[in-house]
């Protein structure tokens, strides 16, 4: 069997590589062979880990074969690695390709760790040789040097935007400890891990530079696919937390918080979006939220699920049109039970289904100046709850299907908020200022004019 498989090993070989005596080949010199990009790009690559494998398509026009002499990249000790036709090489003699024909190369990149804060560019010439004359195609990537995550936390820690952190299992922050995260900061996440917090978390962004939470996976294909990571817990013994300027995607749950409500502090959560969650975006049990301008979006079961605990949420924008499986959920559930409290300000509640907003209580809830998709009989049903709303009116987002939330110059939002919370929160999601026009709009995003 052995001598079989390297017997065919051998006839594959040689059908590429060896001439046919009996076929026509072009000597043309102006001929050119067609390729299917001049520049193979890579997405960020992180070192230490393999990149994806882009495909390179050669095709042959002419009506006879090409004989290609020589096939090779430029830096001997290029960092890329070449399949040609199912030969792994970076350098190649002899190739036939026949009249009419294609050669597929595939190419990978595998980059060793610098020690390096910025991102370095990687770049090497694949030459093709035939008839005396070279073609070029440029392979290109950027590098970039990670902090690997791979222990739990159990002192204060501070990680900053110097380089991004790979967490390569799921981490644990210990009772007690303080984990602060400056702005600027990229956290990546592999497969099936995830940040479980028992101490406190302190996330500092800004509006130019906000912390990101999201996949390892950085090529475009990835961009707005959930599941690829699990998501960001908190519990009781965690006291403490502020989550400010930041982007949480592309995970199973975002945002986690069970019983914090047990040492009477609430969580803090402003200009933050979270998105792109295979189940829910914001899910709090026994806790206690404020929340302002946030976006929260694209969730396969709620955007936003509050059980047995207090919300406070303003001028934020909730948003599903969940395409992967049929939804269930609405937008927004909430149940209280005893003193709990709930209220919605100044938003936006909105999506494909005809009732985006559960209230299992009414007790200590309200909802104001805000932009509801709801049903007539659950509009009578919640009436008691409702001051100042509107229902049902599209908010006209201006391109929501490519996750843009602001808003068209038609938008029934605009002007439509209540100016109690001008003095507090001035600045919208974009860092755009509410307190320049007659009112607020309603949700996370401030409409302007571009000039």
């Amino acid at each position: 069997m052995q001598f079989y498989r390297l017997l065919f090993v051998i006839l594959i070989s040689v059908s590429i590589i060896a001439c046919d005596e009996d076929e026509n080949f072009t000597t043309d010199p102006n001929f050119k062979l067609t390729f299917s990009t001049d520049t193979v790009k890579f997405d960020t690559v992180l070192t230490g880990f393999g990149s994806t494998t882009k495909q390179l398509k050669v095709k042959n026009t002419s009506s006879n074969a090409v004989h290609i002499s020589h096939l090779y990249l430029k830096n001997p000790e290029s960092a890329y690695r070449l399949n040609v036709n199912g030969i792994q090489s970076n350098d190649l003699m002899d190739i036939i390709l026949d009249a009419k024909d294609s050669l597929f190369i595939f190419i990978e990149v595998g980059l060793d760790p610098k020690n390096e804060d910025a991102l370095r560019r990687l770049e090497d010439q694949l030459s093709f040789e035939l008839n005396g004359q070279v073609q070029k195609v440029i392979l290109e990537t950027f590098a970039q040097d990670i902090y690997i995550v791979d222990t739990d936390i159990s002192e204060n820690t501070i990680w900053t935007g110097n380089r991004p952190y790979l967490l390569t299992k799921p981490v644990w922050l210990a009772e007690g400890v303080d984990l602060l995260i400056n702005e600027g900061t990229k956290v990546y996440f592999k497969k099936n891990t995830a940040l479980h917090i028992k101490g406190n978390l302190e996330v500092r962004g800004s509006f130019q530079r906000p912390v990101y939470f999201g996949s390892s996976r950085l090529e475009e294909l990835y961009d707005n696919v959930p599941a690829q990571w699990d998501g960001i817990y908190f519990y009781n013994e965690s006291t403490t937390n502020l989550l400010s300027h930041f982007t949480v995607e592309n995970g199973i749950n975002g945002l986690n918080f069970s019983k914090t409500i047990l040492n009477n502090n609430p969580i803090t959560i402003e200009y933050g979006i979270i998105q792109n969650f295979a189940e829910k975006g914001l899910f709090a049990s026994n806790s206690t939220i404020v929340a302002h301008d946030l976006l929260v979006n694209n969730c396969g079961e709620e955007c936003v699920r509050i059980e047995d605990g207090s919300g406070i949420i303003s001028h934020s924008t909730f948003y599903n049109s969940w395409f992967f499986s049929p939804r269930s959920a609405s937008v927004i559930y909430y149940k209280g039970v005893g003193e709990n409290s709930f209220s919605i300000s100044n938003s936006i509640v909105y999506g494909t289904r005809t009732n985006e907003l559960e209230l299992e209580s009414l007790v200590n809830v309200s909802v104001d100046n805000s932009l509801l998709k709801i049903g007539s009989n659950v509009q009578s049903n919640y009436s008691s709850v409702f001051t100042n709303c509107m229902f049902n009116e599209n908010p006209d987002f201006l391109e929501s299907e490519e996750f843009n939330f602001t808003l068209k110059a038609e938008s029934p939002a605009i002007n439509n908020g209540s100016i109690d919370f001008i003095s507090t929160y001035f600045l919208d999601l974009a860092g755009n200022r509410r307190d320049e026009d007659v009112a607020p709009d309603m949700g996370c995003f401030e409409f302007f004019e571009i000039e």
